[in-house]
């Protein structure tokens, strides 16, 4: 990526300086650059590693999505974190296995340095302590390309839990992390970086960034007054914005919807698997699922979404299918899931309930809700607003709590919200009340 010839604004810069300062400082590890959309943190970053001469720089993000952008703008070898730092539970196994032939070698060999079979017997019960979680299994250090790196950059923070963090940062690697602070705040104990006071904070909105619809309609939503029923944004601005109905031909052309709500969620999959001729009860080619819990021996993770390109049944095991997909990159994958997670919001939860080992809690991912969306992103996406539910949400949680300004409270849970998903559109954002669909 080019980034030479880009001059930096003041505030860019002040940031350059003290990101500068940092590197160089022993006793800092992290460094908090948060801005919002169109502020240029990923480019601001860009160009400030380039000046620090850094060697070895590896990327990551949450999800696979934002790994794919954040390659996209020439961050080389950007990966999830998942697969950066930690070793599935299957692979983990097969280590085990591995260092169980070697240490037998070495039993039966006259000539084997005792020393040795020391080192292999405590790196046995290491692993077989690893393989005592379901979860993911941290790498040995030389296992990921963070051993010997200068500089981990970060994208999307706002999904990083506090253990994946401390994890992360075991490397002892100098850790730059990139977030906006105006969108929702991060769930089911996510939000280790993001939930901290940034080190600098890029509030100016480049003139570049403003000649996307989709950052114009952002920063509008984001500078909304509490006069603002629609958050500024009422119409449309280029093929963005705001409709109130759509074709089928448009709704079918979308990327990704996201919505507010499980029951719109559900309705909107429902309606969405019908158009396209999806009339069987379970996934098959042509559909979309997304992964419901993190799963270490099935190495997939929450969030994570793959398209279906065949399913079969499984023999003897009535509540799993298995699925022949790919993943955001287009790499193959074969998936044993619950069928349960496909049959309604209680059987995703069932799903989730059952979801350790290697058969995976996933449902449909043709809608989904913008908590879920967080650290993802898509060229095309179409909005059902749900704002007024979380305003209204959290404007009766402020009134009983006593809160002089509850309708403040609420306005600006509702345009969190909204914000939100329009930054989660690379290209175009379109924003619907409710999903009437003309033929």
């Amino acid at each position: 990526m080019t980034t030479a010839t880009i001059e930096l604004t003041a505030s860019q810069a002040e940031a350059g300086q003290k990101i500068q300062d940092w590197y160089t400082d022993p006793d800092s590890q992290v460094f908090r650059l948060f801005g919002y959309a169109g502020t240029g943190k990923s480019t601001t970053a860009n160009i400030l590693i380039s000046q620090l001469g850094v060697r070895l720089p590896v990327y990551a993000a949450y999800t696979g999505k934002a790994a794919y952008v954040l390659r996209s703008k020439g961050a080389e070898g950007a990966s999830t974190i998942h697969s950066l730092i930690y070793l599935p539970a299957m692979k983990a196994r097969a280590k085990l296995d591995q260092l169980v032939k070697q240490l037998d070698t070495l039993l039966v060999d006259p000539l084997a340095d005792p020393r040795d079979i020391q080192v292999l017997q405590r790196k046995i019960e290491i692993e077989k302590r690893k393989l005592e979680s379901p979860d993911w299994h941290l790498k040995e250090q030389e296992e990921s390309d963070l051993y010997g790196s200068d500089l981990l950059i970060i994208d999307e923070v706002s999904m990083v839990g506090e253990r994946t963090a401390l994890d992360l940062l075991s490397w002892g690697v100098k850790t730059l992390v990139l977030g906006d602070p105006a969108q929702l705040p991060p769930v089911d104990g996510a939000g280790y970086f993001i939930d901290a006071q940034p080190n600098h904070l890029l509030t100016e909105v480049l003139r570049s960034a403003l000649d996307s619809p989709v950052t114009r309609i952002a920063t509008t939503i984001r500078a909304a007054t509490i006069r603002d029923h629609d958050y500024g944004v009422t119409g449309l601005d280029g093929d963005s914005g705001r409709i109130d109905r759509l074709t089928v031909a448009d709704l079918l052309s979308v990327d990704q919807v996201l919505v507010g709500t499980n029951n719109t969620r559900w309705q909107t999959i429902h309606l969405l698997r019908a158009l396209k001729g999806l009339h069987h009860p379970m996934p098959i080619a042509g559909d979309r699922i997304m992964v419901l819990a993190n799963s270490g021996s099935a190495e997939v993770f929450n969030g994570q979404q793959f398209s279906v390109i065949n399913a079969h049944d499984v023999p003897d095991h009535d509540n799993r299918i298995c699925l022949d997909v790919l993943d955001d990159d287009g790499a193959p994958r074969q998936l044993t899931c619950w069928r349960s997670g496909f049959a309604g919001l209680k059987g995703e939860q069932a799903a989730k309930r059952d979801g350790r080992g290697n058969v995976v809690a996933a449902t449909y991912g043709q809608a989904v809700t913008v908590h879920k969306a967080q650290g993802s992103q898509w060229d095309s996406v179409l909005v059902v607003d749900e704002s007024s539910v979380f305003a209204s949400i959290e404007g009766k949680e402020a009134s009983r709590r006593g809160d002089p300004g509850a309708r403040e409270a609420g306005h600006r849970a509702g345009q969190r919200w909204l914000y939100t998903a329009a930054t989660r559109a690379a290209k175009q954002i379109r924003i619907i009340d409710r999903l009437r669909v003309q033929p």
